[in-house]
């Protein structure tokens, strides 16, 4: 039954006759904090070299803040979903984003360790509350038929990130030095994504609107409601409960663990293992987000038609490859092998990711469960960073670390093909059936 229009969408600019779906001004208004996002995980390695010439620090101690912060990223995740569950989007990304761009300031101040740790923890916190599970939420309200091409749409700033921000970065680096670089990238995140999240909405019903755009009683709505997860919405409890979720959790874990260890330490294997130079160091990278941006238009068209634990599982395999390579690459002509490969798996992993956790447990308890998900995941992940900084340490390079993170990331994939959509909890037919509360509020 339709819902009545009883608040009103904020206006926004558009030229043509036909105003587009809002659930699209939702995808629009979360990519800038994907963008911010991305320029803080894959920029980070950048700034190391900087560090270890000024203050002689450590391999594994400069890689420490980055596990302290994904630890901090683990405890607030099931506080994120929960928050945004209760507050809606538009306000935990506002907050985020404040402190988010306070931490970037403060990163570009540091004159001592304790500094260096205070800073990389103020961003994680700012990116946790308005990043992550708040932006896959944010589109899962919104999306049922499409969720995997508005998951892909939404992340799209990540990858633009490495093509057209790390090379920036690096030039800004040299051209003004890394300490303006760092207070300018934190003024830019309260500039930019500050005014965005005034257009976020939390679902389309109380707006008159429903999923995808679709008429209510359409055959698309009802492809959405058996295709999209609308006809069960599992609570926290019947989801920790089901083997799926540690499946899940469990393969994505271990995938991130080894995707942690690479972001951090990535350039300086580069340059120092592998004997690139900075800009060919910085090239390679823009390659693997160059080719994933095409590569996650692609799994948006087709991860809503594939089993999305397929896609899942494929893409921890191609980046167990690419690990293999990193590890075992002597020139720039491997490195781009690497590059392509982890391009193809980091294209898949993210979106279709928040697009399953969406349609394996429904809407109504998604922020809390994601969390949940995200706290088991960020466990594992925690270890990786500082691990391979200290294997590194010990051993002189990265490969044996690479090595490693790639037999890691293989298991995780075993996992990933075997999460298969949980079975309906056994409750009541009006207990189980999709419909949700209109009214989700406006936040």
């Amino acid at each position: 039954m339709k819902q009545p229009a009883s608040q009103k969408l904020p206006w926004f600019p558009w030229i043509g006759k036909k105003r587009p779906f809002y659930g699209w001004i939702i995808v629009a208004a979360v990519s800038p904090t994907q963008f911010f996002g991305g320029l803080s995980a894959q920029g980070f390695g950048t700034y190391l070299s900087f560090f270890e010439k000024e203050f002689g620090w450590s391999r594994a101690i400069m890689a420490t803040p980055r596990s302290i912060a994904q630890l901090e990223s683990a405890t607030l995740g099931p506080i994120d979903g929960w928050l945004v569950d209760k507050l809606g989007p538009r306000v935990m990304v506002a907050i985020g984003a404040f402190i988010m761009g306070l931490g970037f300031i403060i990163f570009g101040m540091i004159h001592s360790l304790w500094m260096y740790f205070l800073a990389n923890v103020i961003i994680s916190l700012g990116a946790g509350l308005g990043g992550g599970v708040v932006v896959s939420v944010a589109v899962n309200y919104w999306f049922r038929r499409k969720r995997t091409l508005a998951q892909v749409m939404s992340v799209i700033g990540f990858p633009i990130a490495g093509v057209v921000g790390i090379p920036l970065l690096v030039w800004a680096q040299s051209a003004i030095g890394w300490r303006p670089t760092l207070i300018v990238t934190g003024l830019l995140v309260w500039a930019v994504i500050i005014p965005a999240s005034f257009f976020l909405r939390r679902g389309p019903e109380p707006y008159g609107l429903h999923p995808d755009g679709d008429p209510p009683g359409s055959a698309a709505a009802e492809i959405g409601r058996r295709l999209g997860g609308g006809l069960v919405n599992f609570t926290v409890g019947e989801a920790l409960r089901t083997r799926t979720f540690w499946l899940i959790a469990l393969g994505n874990g271990l995938s991130g663990l080894a995707m942690s260890a690479m972001s951090v330490h990535l350039f300086l294997h580069l340059e120092q293992g592998v004997g690139l130079s900075r800009g060919n160091a910085a090239l390679v990278w823009t390659v693997a987000s160059g080719l994933s941006i095409p590569s996650r238009l692609l799994v948006g068209v087709v991860g809503d038609r594939v089993p999305k634990r397929l896609l899942l599982g494929i893409s921890a395999t191609f980046m167990a490859v690419a690990l293999l390579l990193l590890g075992l690459a002597t020139s720039l002509v491997w490195a781009f092998v690497f590059a392509v490969l982890y391009g193809i798996s980091w294209s898949i992993r993210i979106p279709v990711m928040r697009a399953m956790q969406g349609e394996y447990w429904g809407r109504t308890s998604l922020g809390t469960i994601s969390g949940a998900q995200q706290f088991v995941e960020v466990l594992l992940s925690v270890v990786g960073p500082v691990l391979a900084g200290f294997m590194a340490d010990l051993q002189g390079d990265y490969r044996l670390t690479f090595i490693v993170a790639a037999a890691l990331s293989l298991i995780g994939a075993i996992c990933l093909f075997s999460a298969s959509r949980p079975k309906p909890p056994m409750r009541k037919a009006a207990e189980v059936s999709g419909v949700e509360p209109a009214d989700v509020g406006n936040s």
